[in-house]
């Protein structure tokens, strides 16, 4: 190892290196203070005013620093050991490689003893003459420790010199200020968006940072004004626009930055320039819409009309309203159009309340809407048959006649019927509806059965009915009529009408057999005439028949449908008493079934063949033919017979089973 003589180099070569870094760093230090001391001082002579020289200056010295570090880290690498010594071998002060042969590692195969010999021969001459021989590389470290002291003491002394604590220069002791000054807006804000005529309006100008501004001002339709404003030290200042009489246009510009454009409109008077109100009646009334007057007369209108509103102002609006007292009803606004329609509920004053979007009152005025609503009537209903409380048929269908009367029109009437059984137990209402005419009229008679059959009554039970008309209002008001009580009669009350009701049948039983047997002996007694010649008329003609004997034959043929159309109706009665002997308590007795034996008869006897036979008859008078007048009248004759057969089978079974009737409802009785 060659020890003594790097030893020897190191202590040569210090105190240069030494003497470099000092001057760099005086160097350095001096071309940093010297930057920022002539920033700071054009800044003072108000050379500079934006916030951003305080990033400048700095920015600058920074990078002055940079580039003396470099410089100064390659002036200490030219100062170490080894260069010392290449530097002094090329200077001939040693020879080419007795001093960096030693530095660098020894070859294999050298002697150590004289590797070692050399290394403190060597380092006695370094020590002997080594200061000389590194004088001339001193003289440069020497002059540039001078110069950096001399740059150092003058960039002190400019950056003292220009007050950095008290005067502008101390902003450089706030760079994130000058930061936040440099990256702030430029604010413009006004007292008031809107203003009177004639008004004025402050401005408040915010430039941080920056020492005046510039405030632009102009009308619709002009060119930008410019007007100087000092700002005070915190950037900031207020100006008056002075007496506007229209829009004003304002912005704030300081060096390159610009604020926002504000506008001050000039608020001018509203007027109503048109209002249009149209009555829209209801449908049902069948009315035209029609324009009502707005200038302060009663409106008199029915329940359910729509007014409908249209007009327009001077100025943009924000909302339109009909209100009175806690109503109100909002109308649709676009512009300074305003439109819409509501239904009055009730009798009012209303009025239209108008809002502009600058708030500018309405001029004029007052528009008010007294109104009177008309409610439609209530539809008028009553039943008139039976008209009154009763008793309870004993087939349980009651007849009704509905009278419902309306202004306008009825749209439906319904039939509302509870059972109150005997012991006050009341069932569930139960309604019918009624067929009304299409046309809803705004009267109508209605007829109407009210079948109580399949509603459970007992005797005692009662029933409460009452109508209910319904018109063609939109809230389809409703009319009820007074409430009747039907009652269904007790058990001795069925039986006696029972009674009553099977000597009826009874009767028409005896009548239609007597009847028939007189219709058949007349028929008999026609057919035989048209068998024998009139007297004195030689040979009878059988192509037609004569006018009386015409006459004859209708008269048997009306009569016979008669006998038919009474037995139908008998039919009916048979049904009507069966139903009521089951409320008599006879229901599953021998009664029943002698009953159901008569309609048999009944039927038979209405045979299809006793219709064919009518119907022959009938159509040989119509076609005037004597044979075939005479044939339909034996066969009808025959038909006739059987009717009559049948009809004295079943009075036979009548009084029996009346009889067995009469003696089930004594026992049920004496129970």
């Amino acid at each position: 190892m060659s020890a003594a003589t790097r030893h020897e180099l190191q202590r040569l070569s210090r105190p240069l290196r030494i003497r470099s870094r000092a001057g760099w760093a005086a160097l350095g230090l001096g071309a940093g203070a010297l930057l920022l001391g002539a920033a700071a001082w054009l800044v003072r002579l108000d050379w500079l005013s934006a916030p951003y020289w305080v990033l400048v200056a700095w920015a600058l010295a920074l990078a002055a620093l940079a580039i003396v570090a470099w410089l100064a880290w390659r002036a200490q690498a030219t100062l170490s050991s080894a260069r010392v010594a290449r530097q002094l071998e090329e200077r001939g002060a040693w020879r080419q490689g007795t001093l960096t042969a030693l530095l660098d590692s020894a070859a294999p195969g050298t002697s150590e003893s004289l590797l070692d010999l050399a290394d403190r021969t060597q380092a006695a001459e370094l020590f002997r003459r080594g200061d000389e021989a590194v004088e001339p590389l001193a003289r440069p470290v020497r002059a540039l420790a001078l110069a950096g002291a001399a740059v150092l003491l003058l960039g002190l002394t400019a950056f003292a010199s220009a007050d950095p604590v008290g005067g502008a220069a101390s902003a450089l002791w706030h760079p994130r200020r000058a930061w936040d000054a440099t990256v702030a807006p430029v604010r413009l804000r006004a007292a008031g968006s809107l203003v009177d005529r004639g008004d004025s309006v402050e401005f408040e100008v915010e430039a941080f940072g920056r020492r005046s501004a510039t405030f632009w001002v102009r009308a619709p339709g002009e060119s930008w004004r410019p007007r100087g404003v000092r700002l005070d030290s915190l950037g900031r200042a207020k100006v008056w626009s002075g007496a506007l009489q229209s829009d004003l246009y304002a912005r704030v510009s300081s060096g390159t930055r610009n604020s926002d454009t504000v506008l001050v409109r000039v608020r001018l008077p509203v007027f109503l320039g048109s209002l249009t109100v149209t009555a829209h009646y209801p449908a049902y009334l069948g009315m035209e819409s029609e324009p009502v007057p707005t200038g302060g007369d009663t409106l008199i209108l029915p329940a359910g009309t729509r007014l409908e509103t249209r007009g327009e102002a001077t100025a943009p609006l924000a909302r339109a309203i009909w209100s009175a007292g806690t109503r109100e009803r909002r109308l649709a606004v676009t512009a300074g159009r305003f439109s819409g329609s509501f239904v009055p509920q009730v009798s009012a004053e209303y009025r239209l309340t108008l809002t502009t979007d600058n708030g500018a009152p309405l001029a004029g005025d007052t528009v008010r809407l007294p109104v009177r609503i008309v409610a439609d009537s209530v539809p008028q209903v009553g039943i008139p048959v039976p008209g009154a409380d009763t008793l309870a048929p004993l087939s349980l269908e009651l007849p009704l006649v509905i009278d419902a009367r309306d202004d306008h029109g009825i749209t439906s009437v319904t039939v509302e019927s509870r059972r109150i059984s005997r012991l006050g137990v009341t069932d569930s209402t139960q309604r019918q509806n009624l067929v009304i005419p299409p046309q809803r009229p705004d009267h109508a008679i209605l007829a109407h059965t009210l079948d109580l059959n399949q509603r459970g009554l007992l005797p005692g039970d009662t029933v409460r009915y009452s109508a209910v008309a319904r018109d063609n209002t939109p809230g389809r008001q409703a009319g009820r009529s007074r409430e009747f009580v039907l009652r269904l009669p007790t058990m001795s009350e069925v039986r006696a009408a029972q009674r009553e009701a099977t000597e009826t049948v009874s009767s028409q039983l005896d009548s239609m057999s007597a009847s028939s047997r007189r219709l058949e002996r007349q028929t008999e007694d026609l057919a035989r005439e048209r068998a024998r010649p009139a007297d004195g008329a030689g040979e009878r003609s059988e192509e037609s028949l004569s006018f009386e004997e015409s006459k004859r034959a209708e008269g048997v043929a009306k009569s016979q449908r008669e006998l038919m159309q009474q037995a139908e109706a008998l039919k009916e009665s048979l049904e009507s008493l069966r139903k009521s002997a089951e409320a008599a308590g006879v229901g599953d007795s021998a009664w029943q079934r002698q009953l159901e034996e008569i309609r048999d008869q009944l039927d038979r006897a209405l045979s299809p063949e006793l219709r064919e036979r009518l119907a022959e008859l009938e159509q040989a008078l119509k076609n005037l033919d004597a044979e075939q007048a005479k044939a339909a009248l034996e066969r009808l004759a025959e038909a006739q017979k059987e009717l009559r057969e049948a009809l004295e089978r079943s009075r036979e079974l009548f009084r029996r089973a009346a009889l067995e009737g009469d003696l089930a409802n004594l026992t049920q009785e004496s129970r």
